[in-house]
């Protein structure tokens, strides 16, 4: 993997845009190596830009990679954001399959009453949450 993040920032500093191809690689790597999830995320950001910057498209294959990354580790308020783009560009999502890895990593996340006392930040994340528990028709 760090020869491929050395190869994406000479990429960068060349001034090529990565594709789909690239991110692609690059998710699968982080997810070969296990809890690299805030690299994915960052992969995430870019891939948002460049999806509205220059419209560029990405394949079904590649937003499940980043969203399975991003339900493995907890990212709930990025899976949801991968979600909505997967719906808008009208592509197949196997609920089924996050179901069973919510259930397996995430089963008693969230379960009962919210504390009275929360911050911001984590009442973002549970609302996040919440409302992958729905989309996956967990509640």
């Amino acid at each position: 993997m760090q020869d491929a993040e050395k190869a994406l920032k000479k990429m960068r500093s060349l001034g090529h845009t990565p594709d789909a191809q690239t991110f692609h690689s690059m998710v699968t790597g982080y997810a070969a190596v296990g809890g690299k999830y805030l690299e994915v995320t960052e992969l995430w950001g870019e891939m948002k830009s460049l999806a509205s910057a220059i419209s560029m498209k990405f394949d079904q294959e590649l937003l499940d990679s980043v969203l399975y990354t991003f339900v493995r580790g907890g990212f709930f308020a990025r899976a949801n954001e991968v979600v909505a783009m997967m719906e808008k560009g009208n592509m197949f999502i196997d609920k089924y399959k996050y179901r069973m890895l919510f259930l397996k990593y995430h089963k008693t996340l969230y379960k009962g009453k919210a504390p009275k006392i929360q911050t911001e930040s984590q009442l973002s994340k549970r609302e996040a949450a919440l409302s992958f528990k729905r989309w996956v028709g967990l509640t």
